[in-house]
């Protein structure tokens, strides 16, 4: 089940970005994401918050700012239900485009990506910390303006 991510899962979602990110947010960077009333959902599992995707939107563009899923519920499609959620909600605001960035080594996450019909349009040297130094990120985008001119019989 997907459904709106309240300020009262935060405590849930914070275990789920220690154990999948080098860099995990803090519960202050979450307490920003709310207070600047970026949207975001979770996807619960037997009743359990498995997963999260919160992003931004302005003048037309949307940025995924963080998308994780628990190892364990991993490769069961969680992230794509999110993702397709939050790119159907991203339309139905008028986005003409979305970008998000996407660590190198996470070969996982970019062939999820691929496989959304997004495209590396760029990168970012030294990005995001990592072990030791830091860590490149691929930015991908995806036109979803056209896909809505099309769903209203353009062309």
């Amino acid at each position: 089940m997907i459904r709106s991510f309240l300020q009262s899962d935060i405590p849930q979602a914070l275990p789920i970005e220690e154990a999948t990110q080098i860099a995990p947010w803090s519960e202050v960077a979450f307490l920003r994401c709310f207070e600047a009333k970026y949207p975001g959902w979770v996807i619960e599992d037997q009743g359990q918050v498995v997963g999260f995707v919160l992003l931004s939107l302005a003048v037309g563009e949307c940025h995924i700012l963080n998308l994780c899923i628990h190892p364990k519920a991993q490769r069961r499609g969680f992230g794509r239900q999110l993702m397709e959620y939050a790119l159907d909600w991203a339309k139905e605001q008028g986005a003409g485009i979305v970008y998000l960035e996407v660590r190198r080594s996470n070969l996982a996450a970019i062939l999820l990506y691929q496989n959304m019909h997004f495209k590396q349009i760029g990168e970012r040297k030294d990005y995001y910390p990592a072990g030791r130094g830091r860590e490149d990120a691929l930015v991908f985008a995806r036109d979803i303006g056209i896909e809505v001119f099309l769903e209203k019989g353009g062309l």
